[in-house]
């Protein structure tokens, strides 16, 4: 997938909050690098970019649990 062409999320997707359940923390949440080697944040579910630092402190209404597969 070529996430480089995708847009930025739009700043009313996005809440803050004060629990784990925030970008990061989603299984729509992802990351990719570009051609310059920059990490790009990205959302699945929006097929968007998430802007610097706001994976960390917000979240949007589509949060899902990670669904990590056990080794």
């Amino acid at each position: 997938m070529d996430h480089e062409a995708w847009g930025e999320l739009p700043d009313t997707a996005l809440r803050r909050s004060r629990s784990g359940r925030v970008c990061l923390t989603c299984q729509g949440f992802g990351y990719e690098t570009d051609a310059h080697c920059r990490t790009l944040l990205v959302c699945q579910l929006h097929r968007a970019h998430i802007p610097q630092g706001e994976h960390l402190l917000s979240r949007c209404p589509q949060w899902l649990p990670r669904q990590e597969a056990a080794a």
